[in-house]
């Protein structure tokens, strides 16, 4: 056990973790942040109002999003 005077241990797998933890909370709010967005809805017509500036499927033949499944 950790007295004030010694030091913690931590380890690889606890750095890890709490990386994950944090990326998780920060998704976790950029998401409420977006949720309450008062000018969302503008910005969801824009794919609609702008369809040359989006992609699709056939922009990128055999390419499968996240890696081969």
């Amino acid at each position: 056990m950790a007295t004030p005077t010694t030091p913690r241990r931590i380890t690889a797998e606890q750095v890890a973790a709490n990386a994950t933890r944090i990326r998780i909370a920060e998704g976790a709010l950029a998401e409420q942040r977006h949720l309450i967005d008062p000018l969302d809805h503008v910005f969801e017509q824009m794919p609609c109002t702008n369809p040359g500036a989006c992609s699709c499927n056939a922009d990128y033949p055999g390419w499968t999003p996240g890696g081969a499944r």
